[in-house]
């Protein structure tokens, strides 16, 4: 039963974050969005910016999240693409992918650290999927 309860009160938190969200008008969201492509490099811009009027509770996590990951991949590229899987809550998952030129186990490592000190715990409140990955150039 207190499962139950639990998992009710998650969704009902995330749909009240994302009603807010949307409160604030889709003029603020696309500032936000277009203040984030200059953090990212969007690929597929219009799916991007799709999930993210969907999901505008994720504009501050992915946001915050770039500072982040900065913290272990100081250089490189960071992308941003949607992918689509029926296994994904709404169909589609966000793709950040850090592209790195450290030697595999370094930027594993720094992922790892990245994962363990902010991302599982930032990223357990969200109600969007979101993958963060490194890319090896």
């Amino acid at each position: 039963m207190f499962a139950y309860v639990s998992e009710f009160m998650k969704r009902y938190d995330a749909l009240l974050q994302r009603l807010q969200a949307r409160s604030s008008g889709i003029a603020d969201i696309d500032r936000n969005i277009k203040a984030i492509e200059g953090l990212y490099k969007f690929r597929r811009i219009e799916e991007v910016y799709a999930f993210l009027r969907f999901e505008p509770s994720a504009i501050a996590l992915v946001s915050e999240a770039h500072r982040r990951i900065r913290d272990h991949f100081p250089e490189g590229d960071i992308f941003m693409e949607v992918l689509s899987d029926s296994s994904y809550s709404n169909g589609k998952e966000l793709l950040i992918s850090i592209s790195t030129s450290l030697p595999p186990n370094e930027a594993i490592r720094g992922l790892d650290a990245f994962d363990d000190e902010w991302w599982l715990s930032a990223s357990t409140n969200s109600s969007a999927d979101i993958c963060i990955k490194v890319e090896y150039r």
